[in-house]
């Protein structure tokens, strides 16, 4: 007789620190059961069954009673959860001040972005493919709007971000996410070490005497643009806060730092940074203000009060044009910046917490759910927006790592601009500031310090003792002045300009050191009447020229031969070369043959047979199975036939009898192969 393990609820789980499985719903700490939803510490939630089958230990939902009330369940979903819920409230709380900003570096009023932060965060926490990254205004999108506000108004800008939506979500659905692997790594950490440096220098802006109204906040970024990039708040004119107000800022901002630094030493029950935020505000109001001094708190930059938004037809305050294609010629180039800004910067940090929570997003699926986000933006009155760099890592970096962590942020921050607005307006700016501090701390990473340090030296002094700081960690120079200049044009202008160079760079280098490494190996027969080439590495337009050199047409035997057997051919301009190099030994009435060639190269020859000429067409027409050899990626083993795998037939199977995928005559054979994971989407099937 099988034994039954009693049914345990969800509030006794809650009390004994366990957890209850199988509650697929965003509204549950670990649900869904993927790794998407995994912790930073990288703990799966698995369901774990008895005898009968019945499930039991996992993450408590909030709808599942367990035979208690109601609010003994909201009570054990609110112990398990509490982490993500206050996460959520951190972030909303960092996000009121910089939502505020960036709506007057576009020219609007203050409330349409603190909308966006909400929108954006919420449908990008439901529909996206990153669980705990935040959404909502930015920078890098606020400024592309400045112009299109200028010239036709905020009523163009709301048709601009609806098709933004649309384009990045289509860009979604095609699988175009998966371009984000074209981006290398030395971009990527160029990107996180300038984002750290934007975040701080951005955070003095709190140390100027606050003026909210929307054209300085326009004319500010126009100086940004005009050349004072990050370091705008130290070049743009405006007057410092001084005196008494600036060492009580200081105090805030150093306390809000040490409070965030030295709680999880102490315990970790209580996210650090929401109380590097409250205990600022409770030193602002229990001592600074009774002893009468005074330092800028969020109501200084902006109230945040509001309502709910309604779609912008329907709303009085804005007089929205008639769709048209002379609207659509107006803001096409707007939307198309705010989507490609959007997604690079939303897709880069998707990766980036990628490594920091050791587990996987789903790039196309978060192009979707940001494309939604701007689609319902658009129609709600609000300016869209992408990823926010800064509240995402904050959400990590305090545990956030499920969706209920965003969608609590974005539900309090439609909290704050509905009903608590006066208690959030109290809170010290300089609060926020320390916060953000200790994030660009943990953003930046420090061990490329070293590892730049060591490519720059030379090896005589990276093996001596005297330098065991930077040690043996050189990489390529190339990699170190990518990095470099990412983090250079990041400073300078912004994050999304600085990637496309890093990428364009990169590849410039890349092109350049993989045509450094053709061979041509040149062998004289015995006779002296004939001679080999043996060309190995890769033959593509960048190495053409060390291809075309290598050959002596003149003083060569009037019998040559060309083996490309380690060799790849890749594009238009090798196979052009190829013609050239047979046109030359043809004028010095010379014979050369072309063979062993690789199966890749084989196959880009095939294709393009119509374009060669010549020696090189009737070479590569008679070049046999034997002489095609696996080239270095086709990656070929045993048990394959001229480059292909055999057919059931070949391989002496029952061809009167149906195959489905895998069976005991391939196990015979030993050709059965391992499952594989199912491959992301493919941009038009071409990445």
């Amino acid at each position: 007789m099988s034994s039954t393990k009693p049914a345990v609820n969800s509030y006794e789980l809650a009390k004994t620190g366990e957890t209850k499985p199988n509650q697929s719903s965003v509204l549950g700490a670990e649900a869904p059961m993927t790794d998407l939803e995994s912790n930073a510490t990288g703990r799966r939630n698995e369901a774990t069954h008895d005898e009968d089958g019945n499930a039991y230990g996992g993450a408590a939902c909030l709808w599942d009673t367990g035979g208690k009330s109601v609010f003994a369940s909201f009570w054990s979903w609110l112990v398990v959860n509490k982490n993500q819920l206050l996460s959520g409230v951190t972030v909303s709380l960092a996000q009121v001040p910089e939502a505020v900003a960036f709506s007057l570096v576009a020219g609007v009023k203050p409330i349409v972005g603190l909308h966006a932060a909400w929108i954006m965060g919420f449908f990008t926490a439901v529909v996206g493919g990153r669980p705990g990254m935040i959404s909502g205004a930015t920078g890098a999108v606020a400024v592309v709007m400045i112009d299109l506000v200028a010239d036709y108004g905020v009523e163009y800008l709301f048709y601009a971000v609806m098709l933004a939506g649309i384009i990045q979500a289509s860009f979604g659905a095609l699988g175009g996410g998966a371009l984000v692997r074209m981006i290398p790594h030395p971009v990527m950490v160029g990107f996180v070490n300038g984002l750290g440096i934007v975040i701080g220098l951005a955070q003095f802006n709190s140390f100027k005497v606050q003026d909210s109204s929307s054209d300085d906040g326009h004319r500010r970024l126009e100086h940004r643009r005009l050349g004072g990039g990050a370091f705008a708040p130290f070049t743009d004119g405006e007057e410092w806060v001084s005196g008494t107000t600036a060492i009580w800022m200081a105090v805030h901002v150093l306390v809000a730092m040490f409070v965030t630094v030295m709680l999880p030493r102490i315990s970790k029950a209580f996210p650090s940074a929401l109380a590097g935020i409250l205990t600022p505000t409770i030193v602002e109001w229990a001592i600074v203000r009774p002893i009468g001094h005074k330092t800028n708190v969020i109501e200084d930059v902006s109230s945040v009060a509001g309502s709910f938004p309604i779609p912008v037809w329907f709303d009085s305050q804005y007089n929205m044009p008639s769709l048209s294609f002379d609207l659509i010629g107006k803001i096409w180039v707007t939307s198309v910046l705010i989507a490609c800004i959007g997604m690079l910067e939303s897709l880069m940090t998707l990766s980036l917490i990628d490594d920091m929570t050791a587990t996987k997003g789903n790039r196309n699926q978060e192009c979707i759910g940001q494309g939604t986000g701007n689609i319902i933006s658009g129609i709600f009155g609000a300016m869209g927006g992408c990823t926010t760099i800064g509240q995402s890592i904050m959400n990590i970096h305090n545990g956030g790592t499920t969706r209920l962590s965003a969608v609590s942020a974005s539900m309090f921050m439609l909290l704050i601009i509905l009903v608590a607005y006066p208690v959030i307006n109290l809170i010290p700016t300089a609060a926020l500031v320390g916060v953000m501090f200790v994030i660009c701390y943990h953003t930046i990473e420090w061990s490329s310090i070293n590892v730049i340090i060591s490519t720059s030296m030379p090896r005589k002094w990276r093996t001596d003792d005297k330098f065991k700081l930077a040690g043996e960690k050189k990489v390529n120079r190339s990699d170190a002045l990518t990095v470099l200049i990412v983090m250079a044009v990041t400073l300078i202008m912004d994050l999304a300009v600085a990637v496309v160079v890093g990428i364009v760079f990169s590849s410039l280098m890349f092109a350049w050191n993989s045509g450094s490494t053709l061979t041509v190996e040149r062998t004289l027969a015995a006779d002296k009447k004939s001679v080999t080439y043996e060309v190995g590495g890769s033959l593509f337009f960048a190495s053409i020229m060390p291809f075309m050199e290598k050959f002596s047409v003149r003083d060569d035997p009037d019998n040559v031969h060309i083996h490309f057997d380690n060799c790849d051919i890749y594009d238009w301009s090798a196979i052009e070369a190829v013609n050239s190099l047979a046109e030359k030994y043809a004028e010095e009435d010379k014979k050369v043959k072309f063979g062993k060639i690789s199966l890749s190269s084989r196959r880009i020859m095939e294709k393009a047979k119509q374009l060669l000429k010549g020696e090189v067409a009737d070479s590569f027409s008679i070049i046999n199975e034997e002489e095609i050899v696996p080239g270095e990626a086709n990656k070929i083993g045993e048990g394959f036939i001229g480059g292909r795998k055999p057919t059931w037939a070949e391989r002496g199977g029952d061809t009167t009898k149906r195959r489905k995928g895998g069976s005991e005559a391939d196990e015979e054979l030993g050709l059965k192969e391992e499952p594989k994971p199912e491959p992301e989407k493919k941009f038009f099937g071409l990445f």
